[in-house]
């Protein structure tokens, strides 16, 4: 009984000091000034979208190298959200150690926060090292990767913010995912609901509304029939980008992936997304039902 206090103590103390040299990281890269922070704090909902079945854990994963405000800002939204909401607790960290199996086990979910790396669970200096500890490490992210794919075949849940598609070499993660970065446009938007009466679509009413971002299309594997498409661009309140012939510009969906659930959403690059309470309260939405809460 003593080992085992000790233990979850020991486990407690190493991914509260993960969490802690992520947001350290974050901060040399990038300074949330403290306008933003309250902007984006203000966006987030004050209570949640349907009632936790009973105390949850979300675990945030993201790093700095490509695009650090994007990564600060989700960051902070996540903690505003758990915070206000009272839907979940988040714990945030950049360190792959948390895809380890018996870490991943007190979660309920993993948001992947813009993790645009090739290859997010290797060390960044991994090119530099000798060949022996490039062979050692692989290895270890062949597990971790692994043992994040169980966790949500094996019911847990998994959202997708952003850049958590763009330039990942994993296959696995991306069929998971339903697609790939195939490039994308910055402008004004308009996005709505395609499903107006989901549950994760439900608090919008039905309305369209307008944000500022990087939006993305999709590459390989994406397949519109493999999920269900929640909120996409707006054509009849804006021009029609012109970068799909077919007129389909997706911007979130979800689909089951074994017994588990993924939520992806395109929105969360540019700050003032996390500032746009329609965008904060679908994260939110998505997240409790990734989790599952939210139910149909």
């Amino acid at each position: 009984m003593a080992r085992t206090l000790l233990t979850a103590c020991v486990a407690g103390i190493f991914l509260a000091l993960l969490t802690a040299a992520s947001l350290s990281a974050a901060d040399k890269s990038y300074t949330l000034s403290a306008e933003t922070a309250a902007k984006i704090t203000a966006a987030a909902p004050a209570a949640p979208i349907a009632a936790p079945q009973k105390a949850r854990k979300v675990l945030v994963y993201g790093r700095m190298p490509n695009h650090p405000e994007s990564v600060v800002c989700c960051f902070h939204a996540m903690r505003a959200i758990a915070e206000k909401s009272g839907a979940f607790e988040v714990v945030s960290s950049g360190d792959p150690a948390v895809f380890l199996p018996e870490s991943l086990a007190q979660f309920d979910a993993v948001v992947m926060n813009n993790t645009h790396e090739r290859y997010p669970m290797r060390p960044a200096d991994f090119d530099s090292l000798d060949a022996e500890t490039q062979k050692k490490l692989e290895a270890r992210e062949a597990l971790l990767q692994k043992s994040l794919i169980d966790f949500v075949k094996g019911g847990k849940g998994i959202v997708g913010i952003h850049g958590a598609v763009a330039g990942v070499r994993w296959p696995e993660y991306l069929e998971m995912l339903n697609g790939s970065y195939g490039g994308h446009f910055t402008d004004t938007v308009a996005v709505a609901p395609v499903k107006p009466d989901h549950p994760i679509c439900r608090p919008l009413a039905g309305k369209t509304f307008e944000v500022y971002d990087e939006i993305y299309m999709f590459g390989k594997p994406y397949d519109p029939k493999k999920v269900e498409i929640i909120m996409s661009l707006d054509l009849s309140k804006m021009k029609d980008p012109g970068k799909r012939p077919e007129g389909d510009y997706p911007v979130s969906w979800i689909r089951s992936y074994g017994k588990g659930r993924v939520f992806y959403c395109s929105l969360g690059h540019c700050a003032g997304v996390y500032a746009t309470p329609e965008v904060m309260q679908h994260y939110l939405a998505g997240i409790q039902w990734a989790i599952g809460d939210l139910k149909k």
